[in-house]
This record gives C-alpha cells, sequence and structure tokens, in this order.
C-alpha cells in the first residue's frame, strides 16, 4: 500500500510543472499562485465539510499550520510559479527532485535517528550540488554573455529556492505536525490553505493587476483544478501519510519520479526535449539521492 500512494504522489508532483506552466503563460505569477492555492483549499472545504470534521485551532496554536503553509504551500508555490516564467517544466521537475537532499540537510540539523548526518550523506549531498551545477552551466554562461539569461538563471535560483522550501517543510511538517497532537490534521490542513490563501490574495492584489477573464481559457481553468486540488491538496494528503508510514527523508525519496514525470509531459504536450547537461546532471542527483537514502545501518 506504501508503495502504490508512493506512485500516486509522485504523479500528483510531477505534473505539477507542466500545469503550473500553462497558468504562468495566461496569469500573472501571484495570481496564477492565488488560484492554485484557492483551489486546494476549495477542495478541503468541501472534503472535510462532507466528512462533517472539527476544523477549529486554538489560536495559540495557529503558529503551527501557518509555518507548514508557508513552507510547503505559500513560498514554494509562488517561488515555482516565478520560475517557470523563465525555464521549462522539465528544469523544475530537476529541482524538485533534489528536496531529498535538503530534507537530509534539514533533518540531520532538527531530527535523530535515520535523518541523523554521515560522511556518505554528506558526499551525496556535495555529488548532488555538482549535479545542479552542471544542468545550469550552459545558463550560467549564457547569462554571462549577454541580458537574455540573467532571467532563466534568476528563474533557477526561484527553483532553487522552491526546493529549499520543501526540504525543509517536509521536516517540520513530522516534527511540528505529524509527530504533535496540538492540532487535528485536518484543522492544521485547512488552515495552511486558509492563511496561504489569504496571504497571496493580498500580495496578488497589491503587486499584479487582476487576470482578465478572457485569460481563463479552458486549458487554464483545468491546469488550475489539477494543479491545485491533485499536485497540492490530494498531494499533501498522501505526503502526509507517507511521512506518517516512512519518515520525512525516506518519503522525500518520491522526488526520484517527479523529473522524469516532468520531463515526459514536457516531451509530450510541449514537444521540448532535454538538453545533454540537464539529463547529466539528473543523472549524479539521483546517485546522490542514493547514498542519501541508504540505510545508516549499512554504513
Amino acid at each position: 500500500m506504501s508503495y502504490f500512494l508512493a506512485f500516486c504522489l509522485a504523479l500528483c508532483w510531477g505534473t505539477a510543472f507542466l500545469t503550473s506552466k500553462n497558468m504562468v503563460e495566461a496569469l500573472p505569477p501571484w495570481w496564477s499562485t492565488f488560484f492554485r492555492v484557492l483551489a486546494g483549499l476549495l477542495f478541503f472545504v468541501v472534503y472535510y465539510g462532507v466528512q462533517r470534521k472539527n476544523l477549529k485551532c486554538p489560536m495559540r496554536q495557529l503558529w503551527r499550520p501557518w509555518t507548514i503553509g508557508l513552507l510547503l504551500i505559500l513560498l514554494p508555490f509562488a517561488a515555482l510559479s516565478w520560475g517557470l516564467q523563465y525555464t521549462a517544466p522539465t528544469v523544475a521537475g530537476i529541482f524538485n527532485g533534489t528536496v531529498p537532499i535538503w530534507s537530509f540537510v534539514a533533518g540531520a540539523i532538527l531530527l535523530k535517528g535515520v535523518d541523523r548526518f554521515t560522511w556518505r550523506r554528506a558526499g551525496g549531498v556535495v555529488l548532488g550540488l555538482i549535479g545542479l551545477l552542471i544542468m545550469m552551466w550552459l545558463k550560467v554562461q549564457t547569462a554571462l554573455n549577454g541580458p537574455g539569461g540573467i532571467m532563466t538563471l534568476l528563474g533557477y535560483g526561484a527553483l532553487l529556492a522552491m526546493a529549499l522550501c520543501y526540504g525543509l517543510g517536509n521536516v517540520l511538517t513530522k516534527k511540528i505536525m505529524v509527530d504533535s497532537r496540538a492540532v487535528s490534521l485536518e484543522a492544521n490542513t485547512f488552515h495552511q490553505y486558509l492563511f496561504s490563501a489569504v496571504i497571496l490574495c493580498v500580495i496578488a492584489g497589491l503587486l499584479e493587476p487582476f487576470p482578465a477573464v478572457s485569460a481563463f481559457s479552458g486549458k487554464v481553468i483545468v491546469s488550475i483544478i489539477c494543479a491545485g486540488v491533485f499536485s497540492s491538496a490530494v498531494a499533501f494528503l498522501l505526503m502526509v501519510a507517507l511521512i506518517q508510514r516512512w519518515g520525512a527523508t525516506r518519503m522525500a525519496s518520491v522526488t526520484y519520479f517527479s523529473p522524469i514525470i516532468a520531463m515526459a509531459t514536457d516531451m509530450i504536450f510541449r514537444a521540448r526535449w532535454p538538453y545533454g547537461t540537464e539529463l547529466v546532471g539528473m543523472g549524479l542527483i539521483f546517485i546522490s539521492l542514493w547514498l542519501i537514502q541508504k540505510k545508516v545501518d549499512a554504513d
């Protein structure tokens, strides 16, 4: 059952980059992020409403869902939307594939046991960083030689920020949400999305004009539903279930498959083939993830 959940989670995450790209091509990035979160929020309102779940959260405990919402929803979703303006879904998927690296780093600092530091795992982190640098090398050269590549390079930076937020958020989800019973899972999840939606609506309203009605084509609406419901809300429920079964670091290994799915959807729907440096970089990242995920007892 755990492996079936992992497959579904990889599919949800891997398709998020194509649908998010579709959205930012028609909508401003902050509004694009808001509508994705709004779709997820409406899903949970209906889902928990049908189940008649209690969604109340004590005021003194609101910091828990707000912290997780900031790290797993608001910041990474916004960084992804902004970065995809200048990069391809395949590239976003590869960056997302580095999440286990950052989960290990955060886990080694904040958690104990299977997430503890070892030299082999540290070597995996270094190898993963080398893979990222190889993948980015052509864009770095372009950025240095002309203004056109600078925005792409900044897009890479946004995608890296997305991966860092996910890595830290995965670990803190276990520490202050899964392992704590101060707030129910349902209330925690609902307030994460409510908090993120309110903040994003305010930011988008201040920074960007509201999109024209004509921008909401059938393609964009379907992409909002897919990104907000399946790649966000349903994926979050799957992620929490796997953290409960596997722990934060092992759960993050599901992102092994996200770059492959993102690359496949990019090739099928956008006819975009990956560069050789992207494939080499992704290969090194996979090796680094294997080094990080290998059981400590085998050292």
